[in-house]
């Protein structure tokens, strides 16, 4: 077994930035689906799940409960088709850094997984158009649950189940507090990065084992994850 390591990265402020088709994507699913017209944008997105922001606005809506269960699905498939179908205008890049670490953690045989609140072909999509999918075939996704901590655990056992990672060397890095969060019950190493809406402040109070201005010093990087 080479990977004695394994790393599992969040997307959005964290590997990229520039995902503006995703936003419309909830605000055209909503309308079609609902009937919401409402602007959204004032939704705290940050660390939170597709299926859990989509909950969200429409309890803000005061959608009825039976209502929300009856489109939630088709709903979610809607979101996926649009933003598949728009992704080719997206200016989504990848953060500074990004490139150059996921180059190294492949050369050092490190597992490189995703742990990300996007559901599964937005991930893959999104990371493809910032030109970085190749170095992710696994994860765990919003498709897979509603509960940040539920994708951890899918990561992990798709981490083992597909690549029998057996290791205890598990860092989750990511933006948000709910990043660091979602790591505790499993008593992963946490590196947060205040690439998002979280200053380096915000993220030491979470208690994350690192906290990072970015991802651009990888030799720094490398030491916290025992390559140094």
């Amino acid at each position: 077994m080479d990977n004695e390591i394994l790393t599992l990265f969040d997307i959005d402020g964290t590997l990229v930035r520039g995902a503006r088709c995703h936003y419309m994507a909830f605000v055209h699913s909503v309308s079609k689906f609902y009937g919401m017209e409402e602007d959204i944008s004032g939704i705290n997105y940050a660390g939170k799940t597709d299926p859990q922001i989509l909950r969200e606005v429409l309890e803000m809506g005061e959608i009825p409960e039976e209502t929300i269960e009856r489109n939630f699905q088709a709903c979610l498939d809607y979101m996926v088709d649009y933003y598949l179908a728009n992704v080719h205008q997206e200016n989504v890049m990848a953060l500074g850094g990004v490139k150059e670490l996921l180059d190294e953690l492949q050369t050092d045989k490190v597992l490189i997984g995703l742990t990300t609140g996007n559901l599964e072909r937005i991930a893959h999509a999104k990371l493809g158009r910032a030109g970085i999918d190749n170095y992710f075939s696994f994860g765990g996704f919003g498709s897979d649950s509603p509960k940040r901590p539920c994708l951890v655990k899918k990561a992990l056992e798709r981490a083992r189940d597909l690549y029998g990672y057996q290791g205890d060397q598990v860092f989750v890095i990511g933006d948000t507090p709910r990043d660091v969060e979602a790591a505790r019950p499993f008593n992963l190493h946490t590196i947060a990065v205040a690439t998002g809406r979280y200053s380096t402040h915000d993220l030491g109070e979470t208690g994350a084992d690192f906290v990072l201005e970015s991802l651009e010093n990888v030799d720094k990087i490398r030491e916290i994850i025992g390559l140094g």
